[in-house]
C-alpha cells in the first residue's frame, strides 16, 4: 500500500523522481515510465460542463445541470496504478523462449554469457529478468550447455533436472528417455527421487525408467554438434524418431523391429548415407517417395 501511495503522489506531480526513489527502486520506476507512455490511452476523457448542459437542454429531458466529477483525477490515477502493476507483473514473469523446428539447430547466449546449442525440435524457456538471482531454465528436447562459473545453474525437464556451477554438458529429454552427458567438470542429476553425480567423461541414461551409467566416454562434445547422431543400445524406434527430426520426413517400418536395440550413428547432411547407416545393420531396404521413407526387410 505504501508503494501505491507514493506512486500516486508521483503521478500527480506531488513527488519528484528523486523523492520517489526512497520508496521504489530505479528499475521499477523505469518500467513505470515505459508503461506511462502507453497508458495514456486509458485516460478518462475530461468532462465538459457546458457541452453536457446544452445537450440536456436540447433533449428537454431534465432541467438539472450535471456537476463535474471531482473524483475523476483520483480515479484516473488509480486506473494508471492498476495498469502499472498489471504490466509490471506481466513483464516480470514473461519467459524468453527459444525453439527449433525439424531439421534445424541454433545456438545462443544466456544473460550470463553461458552458451546453449539447441538440437532439432527442441525448446528452452527462462526468465531473463530473474536470471541474475536464479539461473534456471526449462528444456524440452536436447541441448548442449557451456556454462560460465557462478551460482547454481539448473536445467529442468519433465523427466529430471540437472544442476552445475560451471561446466559443459548435454541433456536429452524425449518420450520415456532422459540422458545427461558430462564433458567437463561435475554434473548433478536428479530423477525418480534419486540424485547422481556425473563426472567428466561419463553419462547417465534413463530409458523407460531403467537407468544405466557409462564411464570413460571418449567424445569431447556431443556428436550432434558435428551433424551426427550416435546411439548406444537404443531402441530402433528412438533412432527412427531422431532420423525424422533431423531430416523432417516420415518413416514407415514394421513395428515388430521397434524395440530392437541399435548401436551406431548416422549423418545429418546426407539422407542416403544416413538411411544406409540405419538399414544395413538390421538388413533392411529403403525407398523414398514424396518425403516418406519406407523400410522393409530384405
Amino acid at each position: 500500500m505504501k508503494k501505491n501511495y507514493f506512486l500516486a503522489k508521483w503521478l500527480n506531480g506531488e513527488l519528484t523522481e528523486e523523492q520517489l526513489l526512497q520508496y521504489i527502486s530505479q528499475e521499477e520506476i523505469d518500467v513505470y515510465k515505459k508503461i506511462a507512455v502507453n497508458s495514456q490511452q486509458f485516460e478518462v476523457p475530461d468532462y465538459d460542463v457546458e457541452v453536457e448542459h446544452s445537450a440536456v437542454l436540447a433533449k428537454k429531458s431534465s432541467t438539472k445541470i450535471r456537476k463535474p466529477n471531482f473524483m475523476k483525477p483520483a480515479l484516473r490515477i488509480a486506473a494508471m496504478i492498476a495498469v502499472f502493476f498489471t504490466a509490471y507483473y506481466y513483464f516480470s514473469n514473461t519467459k524468453t523462449i527459444y525453439t527449433t523446428n525439424l531439421a534445424e539447430k541454433i545456438d545462443f547466449e544466456l544473460p550470463d554469457q553461458s552458451t546453449v546449442y539447441l538440437n532439432a525440435s527442441s525448446e528452452i524457456s527462462f526468465s531473463e529478468k530473474k536470471w541474475k538471482k536464479n539461473r534456471e531454465l526449462k528444456l524440452k528436447g536436447e541441448a548442449y550447455f557451456s556454462v560460465k562459473k557462478g551460482s547454481k545453474f539448473t536445467v529442468k525437464t519433465e523427466n529430471g533436472s540437472v544442476s552445475v556451477l560451471g561446466t559443459k554438458f548435454n541433456v536429452v529429454v524425449r518420450d520415456h528417455f532422459f540422458e545427461v552427458q558430462c564433458f567437463e567438470g561435475l554434473v548433478s542429476a536428479s530423477y525418480q527421487g534419486k540424485s547422481v553425480k556425473i563426472p567428466a567423461g561419463s553419462s547417465l541414461k534413463v530409458l523407460n525408467s531403467k537407468s544405466e551409467f557409462f564411464e570413460n566416454q571418449k567424445e569431447m562434445n556431443p556428436s550432434w554438434l558435428i551433424n551426427k547422431s550416435t546411439f548406444e543400445r537404443m531402441p530402433f524406434s528412438y533412432v527412427i524418431n531422431e532420423l525424422e527430426r533431423q531430416y523432417n520426413l516420415k518413416v514407415v517400418y514394421n513395428s515388430e523391429i521397434a524395440s530392437t536395440l541399435f548401436t551406431g550413428n548416422f549423418t545429418h547432411t546426407n539422407l542416403e548415407l544416413a538411411l544406409k547407416a540405419v538399414c544395413i545393420p538390421l538388413n533392411l531396404n529403403y525407398t523414398v517417395k514424396k518425403g516418406i521413407v519406407t523400410l522393409e526387410e530384405k
